[in-house]
């Protein structure tokens, strides 16, 4: 996973709070695509937030969560992620739950391939990383076309 977020890290779009010259918390952004209805747009997902405890509930991160909104419209960037670890931080700093988590389970019976599709091509096992390149691949040209999925490089 480290090596999946150094992969994306833009170091432009890393803020950074002081306080008498220290590092008191920062935050990141990293670029990807969003399909929309109609489009795909950019789509900045903000990760690694982090204040010091002795700093909480004392301004600096608000003004990076402020900064970060700001230079997002600069950017012509109106669509943000962000998974929070409270629910609270959402509507804190601007923003709203767009998706709630959801779990189902569908009796096989019930279901049914929306396309089903003719039998061709060949079953064998790939080894890891043959699979990785096959499933990005797949990924992408089924992301261009739906909704709410967005760009990725590496698993």
């Amino acid at each position: 996973m480290q090596a999946f977020i150094r992969s994306i890290t833009e170091i432009e779009r890393i803020l950074d709070a002081f306080q008498n010259g220290r590092v008191v918390g920062s935050a990141a952004s990293h670029t990807f695509e969003l399909t929309v209805p109609g489009a795909r747009v950019p789509f900045p997902f903000v990760d690694i937030v982090t204040v010091q405890p002795t700093h909480r509930r004392r301004g600096p991160l608000i003004r990076m969560m402020r900064q970060q909104m700001e230079d997002f419209r600069e950017r012509g960037e109106f669509v943000t992620g962000l998974t929070a670890s409270e629910s609270s931080i959402y509507s804190r700093y601007g923003r709203g739950i767009a998706v709630w988590g959801e779990d189902w389970s569908i009796s096989r019976e019930h279901t049914i391939m929306s396309c089903a599709p003719a039998p061709s091509g060949e079953t064998r096992f790939v080894d890891p990383d043959e699979m990785r390149q096959i499933w990005l691949g797949v990924y992408d040209r089924v992301r261009r076309d739906r909704g709410s999925m967005f760009n990725i490089s590496d698993v």
